[in-house]
């Protein structure tokens, strides 16, 4: 179905344009991430991480989501940019959807705070004098582990879930963009209710989450250069 033209207001317009290249990237930096999961699996234990931390930096880094960090942290972005497109006809659903997306995502990035730590634990742990020393930091590390994947990321995942399920409900009752674009992003947001690490079930559904996002991604760049390029 094809969407109506819309008058932009002129303030709005660079910056849909932007959006419209953050999309893109938001686009290459998924299967980029996956890809890096697949040809290195991520450590199981603190000392693993630690080993590979001294071996290679970037891997190290990747191992522990630094792409998807970045990821959400341009969603917030798009999520205004969404919002600034979708409130006058649906206000309620987007500012609650919007709420929930920068909860979300500050949560998932205080569940990184292993990214940066457990490089500085790399260090101490390879200068450590003694078995003593070595011990307590392979523990610190292991408890950041603990929470990488914790209470603060699984509420973080859920709740994004719910933002997609808000968003996709206002794009689907308005006419800025088309019902495939809505319905692509509600059954992004069903799969995401269940966070990955729910066992195998988790697994299977956040990589099952990824078919959708990849088109609804270059849906929303196209739309959002049309509507950044439009006269009136």
């Amino acid at each position: 179905m094809e969407t109506k033209n819309l008058e932009i207001d002129d303030q709005l317009k660079p910056y849909l344009r932007i959006l419209g290249v953050l999309s893109v990237v938001l686009f290459a930096i998924i299967p980029f991430q996956a890809a890096v999961f697949f040809i290195s699996p991520p450590p199981t234990t603190a000392i693993q991480y630690f080993a590979l931390f001294q071996k290679n930096q970037f891997l190290g880094f990747l191992d522990l989501d630094l792409s998807l960090t970045v990821d959400n942290l341009l969603f917030i972005l798009v999520y205004i940019g969404l919002y600034f497109l979708l409130k006058e006809s649906n206000r309620v659903i987007v500012t609650i959807g919007l709420v929930f997306a920068i909860v979300s995502i500050t949560l998932y990035i205080i569940s990184r705070e292993a990214l940066f730590s457990m490089l500085t634990l790399s260090n101490q742990y390879s200068s450590a004098s003694n078995e003593t020393e070595r011990t307590t930091i392979s523990t610190i590390g292991q408890t950041m582990l603990t929470i990488y994947n914790g209470t603060c990321f699984n509420v973080s995942y859920f709740l994004g879930g719910i933002n997609l399920i808000l968003f996709s409900i206002a794009m689907l009752n308005s006419n800025i963009f088309t019902k495939i674009t809505g319905w692509l992003g509600l059954i992004m947001g069903i799969l995401m209710l269940v966070p990955p690490t729910f066992g195998k079930l988790g697994f299977i559904l956040s990589f099952l989450s990824i078919i959708p996002l990849m088109p609804w991604l270059i849906i929303i760049a196209i739309r959002f250069f049309k509507l950044g390029k439009q006269n009136k």
